[in-house]
């Protein structure tokens, strides 16, 4: 390319540049002159927007300034819009919806009558301790949509920006944290061993097992990312019991459904036996405290928790 072909093309850039910048469209003109084209009179559109007549037609003077042609013409007592009015009244409308759109939105939000919670659960949580939660909130508030993701409490920190609030399993180290979110903590529970209720342990021990157990009996265990495992594998290693792994299934209903089959005991929360029926039973571990976890929210820094977030956070913990 030649360098008179490079300067002219630099040329003709910068002059379409120039022209460009220099159309600056104040977005209330343009919904000042919806509403005149409305009313077909400035009168009723200043009595409308509350302003008064010298306002709107001051606003309507400076747009017209800006597009640089005449945008309507009187007749009698209204106004009549010329070619180029009908052409930009298109935009002006399209502004004018939005922006009434908006506000209802804004309403609704403020009102919590719409809005999405998108939350991030373990396993546990979402199945035994959530879902109140979540009828609730959808009861007083039917607007609200709730999506959630069943992750491992790894899973859940790593995609903390795609989620309104986390709920997790065991301590988390805030470090790990983004900057703007921090550790709600929320409920206490146990883990417990999962029998049949005919099992040779459940008949020797009718109350509460010691952890050798993990050691005499084939154990079903949780996946690698679990909460309530790694609360067992704390466990055993303070004690210096090594147990062997030879199970491994996904989830609470994984367990329960291996120990009915006779694969072996399980262990899981004490709220995944609350309503249990029959066939199996469950036994404290590691008595006489037990084997606690603690539950825990990750949620945004108050200041920037959407309304939807505040709400559902009064319910969990109210």
């Amino acid at each position: 390319m030649s360098l008179l072909l490079k300067l002219q093309l630099n040329k003709n850039y910068k002059i379409l540049e120039k022209n460009y910048q220099e159309i600056v469209l104040n977005p209330n003109h343009l919904l000042t002159f919806a509403v005149v084209a409305r009313f077909k009179s400035i009168t009723l559109a200043a009595q409308h927007l509350h302003l008064g007549q010298p306002a709107v037609s001051g606003q309507l003077k400076l747009l017209q300034s800006e597009v640089g042609e005449a945008l309507y013409e009187r007749k009698g007592h209204q106004i009549e819009l010329t070619p180029a009015g009908k052409g930009l009244l298109e935009y002006a409308q399209k502004m004018d919806n939005d922006f009434n759109l908006a506000i209802d939105y804004v309403r609704c939000l403020q009102q919590i009558n719409t809005g999405f919670l998108r939350l991030g659960s373990t396993t546990t949580i979402a199945s035994f301790y959530l879902p109140q939660h979540v009828v609730q909130l959808q009861k007083l508030y039917p607007g609200v949509q709730v999506f959630m993701k069943t992750w491992d409490t790894a899973e859940i920190i790593r995609n903390l920006g795609d989620l309104d609030l986390g709920f997790i399993e065991g301590p988390v180290n805030e470090d790990e944290l983004p900057g703007n979110y921090e550790v709600v903590p929320w409920q206490d529970d146990e883990i417990v061993l999962v029998l049949p209720e005919d099992h040779s342990v459940a008949q020797e021990y009718p109350e509460s097992v010691p952890l050798e157990v993990f050691t005499q009996h084939p154990v079903i265990w949780r996946e690698p990312g679990s909460g309530a495992r790694h609360v067992v594998e704390r466990a055993l290693a303070a004690a210096g019991i090594v147990a062997p792994v030879s199970i491994e299934v996904t989830g609470v209903s994984g367990i329960k459904e291996s120990v009915r089959a006779g694969l072996g005991i399980g262990f899981a929360s004490s709220q995944a036996l609350r309503h249990e029926a029959k066939g199996l039973v469950a036994r404290r571990i590691n008595p006489p405290n037990g084997l606690v976890w603690h539950l825990n929210i990750v949620a945004p820094k108050q200041i920037i928790q959407s309304r939807v977030t505040k709400a559902f956070l009064e319910l969990c913990l109210g």
